[in-house]
């Protein structure tokens, strides 16, 4: 059975940590691709006259997977307050993390799109903020056009209170 679009809409922005985003940005996303995403899940959207409809089995479905991956991220969140780290990119309530050997890197889902800071490097020993070294060379796509997304010039991490360290 189809619904509205703007039913859907309504029905997932009541999940809790669902995006806030507008129902024009769903409606242009419907047009665009003639799908949606709802979290980290798309279903697909059919014009039925003059309104946007989805399948409110593929809806139903979409909102169990939100809260599975809104039940993750929350486990995640109090792993990383209780001093638990995980490998590969984990992410938090409003950011995120990835370990590289005796750190991680931190970031802030704000901070990074008010483009602010892309994130900082902490010492998984304790816990305090780390410095870094970047004696290397820059790699071709830096050099001649934009930014890598690398780090590519990093060379290494310390922590400067326990004294540990990472060349990379």
């Amino acid at each position: 059975m189809h619904i509205s679009l703007s039913d859907a809409v309504n029905r997932f922005q009541r999940e809790p940590g669902a995006p806030s985003n507008a129902y024009d940005w769903y409606r242009k996303c419907a047009t665009r691709d003639g799908t949606l995403w709802l979290g980290y899940h798309r279903i697909a959207a059919v014009k039925q006259g003059r309104r946007w409809m989805v399948d409110e089995a593929d809806l139903e479905d979409a909102l169990i997977k939100h809260r599975e991956q809104r039940a993750h991220v929350d486990r995640m969140t109090a792993d990383y307050d209780s001093r638990i780290l995980h490998p590969d990119t984990v992410l938090t309530i409003g950011g995120g993390y990835w370990v590289k050997g005796g750190f991680h890197f931190l970031w802030n889902d704000m901070d990074r799109a008010r483009l602010r800071s892309n994130g900082f490097w902490r010492c998984n020993t304790c816990w305090d903020p780390a410095a870094t070294e970047r004696n290397r060379e820059e790699c071709h796509r830096c050099r001649d056009w934009s930014s890598c997304g690398n780090d590519c010039t990093l060379s290494r991490i310390y922590c400067s209170t326990c004294g540990a360290s990472e060349t990379i």
